[in-house]
């Protein structure tokens, strides 16, 4: 559980992505209220203009290709990977995986309760990824299941293969890719919503509707 922003942080949030954002921008977010998990982060408060309009860009990016992906060295990032989710061997298949929801709470007042756990990303271009949760956010406003396609943004790293996954000569034992938050840019999700990247909803004009 979180405090729920400030007042006037979403809307601090929806004007630097208006300032910065390059004309035509795709960036792959529901609508403006879906930014109260990331508003505070490094995704959306950042030293300078330029640091900011970087890491949009890679919001609006093409997805790294599996194979280019698995031969990154543990740290590197942040990169883009897109998929459809799946649970953890032996975990409920159906289940929810994430979720974000605003609720009222009589010590601490207007609150955001996040629950994500970790799971298997199956990469578009083939290949398995493990998301590691811890940390992470979902920018969306509807729940993370099973099956859903997802973007998701973080870094390159590896976790021990449990479960046999990886192809690994020696079986179980080996290392399988995974991607996980940074020390400064925590690892965010979005819904694809089956659509390719390049099709992502766009930044709206300063005149705009207030969803994106």
């Amino acid at each position: 559980m979180s405090k729920f922003p400030a007042p006037g942080a979403l809307a601090r949030a929806r004007a630097l992505l208006l300032e910065l954002a390059p004309a035509g921008l795709a960036i792959p977010f529901d609508d403006w209220a879906s930014l109260a998990t990331i508003c505070d982060t490094a995704w959306l408060s950042s030293a300078t203009a330029r640091v900011a309009r970087r890491r949009l860009r890679l919001l609006a990016s093409a997805p790294t290709p599996f194979a280019a992906f698995a031969a990154l060295r543990a740290g590197e990032g942040p990169l883009h990977l897109r998929g459809t989710c799946a649970a953890l061997p032996g975990d409920d298949a159906t289940a929810m995986l994430w979720r974000v929801e605003a609720r009222d709470d009589a010590a601490a007042g207007r609150a955001l309760i996040e629950e994500g756990e970790d799971f298997l990303l199956s990469a578009d271009d083939g290949g398995v990824v493990y998301v590691v949760a811890d940390g992470g956010h979902l920018v969306s406003t509807a729940p993370l299941r099973p099956g859903d396609t997802v973007s998701v943004f973080g870094f390159a790293d590896e976790v021990p293969d449990r479960t046999g996954l990886a192809s690994s000569p020696h079986g179980r034992g080996g290392l399988l890719p995974a991607i996980r938050s940074g020390s400064e840019l925590p690892l965010l999700l979005t819904h694809a919503r089956g659509e390719p990247a390049s099709s992502a909803r766009r930044v709206p004009s300063r005149e705009g509707p207030g969803t994106l």
